[in-house]
């Protein structure tokens, strides 16, 4: 089942939030990720937990080539499969 953009963009700021150990409420879905400072592994771990919950593959540098919590979420739902 596909999900929202609401729903993703959720998700991927509560694991940010978790591993940054920041408020939710601080996290802007335009900032930039690299922002975070979570390094290259906590980031690959949260790409490894998104696939399972959204049932599609990622590429495990998919944080850095976006940018931004919302172009990343955008473009998966934009790409996932229906």
């Amino acid at each position: 089942m596909q999900k929202t953009f609401t729903e993703i963009s959720d998700w991927i700021i509560a694991h940010i939030s978790k591993y940054a150990e920041i408020d939710p409420s601080e996290i802007a879905l335009d900032a930039d990720i690299v922002n975070f400072r979570l390094d290259s592994l906590l980031l690959v771990n949260i790409t490894t937990d998104l696939e399972e919950w959204i049932g599609m593959e990622l590429s495990p540098s998919i944080f850095w080539e976006m940018g931004t919590i919302a172009a990343t979420t955008q473009w998966i739902v934009e790409n996932q499969e229906v």
